[in-house]
């Protein structure tokens, strides 16, 4: 977000009049090209509300209405929110937890690559807020998390990364202003995949993107963990939270920081997606490879049964959005669906 830029227009304070049921309709487009020079798109159409079950319900009912691609809802809290394969997402207030509903004509092998594009954007769209705190920080975790990076820990193979701590420069952004920085930043709180070895967790959760094809369109749920609440909540070892405030010294009120984060996300994903629906992944490959948080890393892939798919050191994500990872014998094998974990 540059300086002095204004919040957009459906932008809500912290004394919202909306009533549970309630909902705000207002329209957020973009008039700059899309990556290439192609338009970036239609225009977004932000139905917000109080409280609701879940987005993803909402989304996919108005699926099932025949309505037109471009509409997200966003909620202050959700009841029965989920992600990917329908786990839990807990949603107190503070967080942004929205669906878009999207009606790609695109082969159906390229849709599992959507959420890799939606994490992208995300990524993207963090870096645009927080600058250079961000840029070495926040990675994309295949196949549908952002995180935040303690410390990269990298597999022992003649291209693998040198290991290095993550710190940050003194200069940067916050949600909307300049910051400075006056210490370094060290995530302490997790990691979105597991380590088995008892050492401390790489990775933090940002965000959680889920993707489910449903009347005749696509709806594709996200979970930003924005500003923490008043008790950080303590879920174990796996999936720990990070949160949005965590890149700055100050923040933006609730309301403001939370719609600052989904200007950022929308203005982000638009040349992106308008991309992938002309081009599918391959283009974007690249950047994906460059901020994923997995390359370089030892992990076990399992289907959710556990069962042992393939272990090996990541090489990568192809150009079909599958992970590719190499034995120490040197066969590469890539991998559609599957949970990683840290070995």
């Amino acid at each position: 977000m540059s300086k002095g830029r204004s919040v957009p227009s459906f932008c809500v304070d912290g004394s919202s009049s909306l009533r549970k049921g309630d909902a705000r309709v207002s329209e957020f487009g973009f008039g700059n090209e899309g990556e290439g020079g192609s338009p970036s798109g239609f225009p977004f159409r932000i139905a917000l509300h109080e409280e609701v079950a879940s987005t993803n319900d909402e989304v996919k009912r108005a699926l099932e209405a025949g309505e037109p691609e471009g509409l997200v809802v966003r909620a202050l809290r959700q009841v029965s929110g989920y992600g990917r394969q329908g786990r839990s997402w807990t949603s107190p207030e503070g967080g942004l937890y929205c669906s878009l509903l999207l009606r790609p004509q695109v082969a159906p092998r390229e849709l599992p690559t959507l959420s890799l594009v939606v994490g992208m954007a995300v990524r993207r769209a963090l870096v645009a807020l927080a600058g250079a705190r961000a840029e070495e920080a926040v990675r994309i975790k295949w196949p549908n998390d952002v995180v935040l990076a303690q410390k990269a820990r990298y597999a022992r193979f003649p291209e693998a990364t040198e290991i290095r701590d993550l710190g940050f420069s003194e200069s940067g952004k916050e949600l909307g202003q300049k910051n400075r920085a006056q210490r370094l930043f060290c995530a302490n709180e997790g990691d979105a995949c597991s380590a088995r070895d008892g050492r401390a967790p790489d990775f933090a959760k940002l965000c959680g993107i889920s993707l489910e094809a449903h009347g005749g369109g696509v709806c594709v749920g996200v979970g930003v963990n924005v500003l923490p609440p008043d008790k950080r909540p303590d879920v174990g070892g796996k999936n720990r939270p990070a949160y949005v405030a965590d890149l700055a010294d100050s923040v933006a009120a609730p309301a403001v920081a939370v719609e600052a984060v989904l200007e950022a996300l929308l203005a982000a994903f638009a040349p992106l997606y308008g991309v992938w629906r002309r081009n599918g992944f391959a283009p974007l490959v690249d950047e994906f490879n460059a901020y994923s948080s997995l390359n370089g890393q030892n992990v076990r892939m399992v289907d959710r049964a556990d069962n042992l798919l393939a272990e090996g050191a990541v090489v990568g994500v192809d150009a079909q959005g599958r992970l590719v990872l190499r034995s120490e014998s040197g066969i590469e094998t890539a991998i559609s669906s599957g949970e990683a974990h840290l070995v």
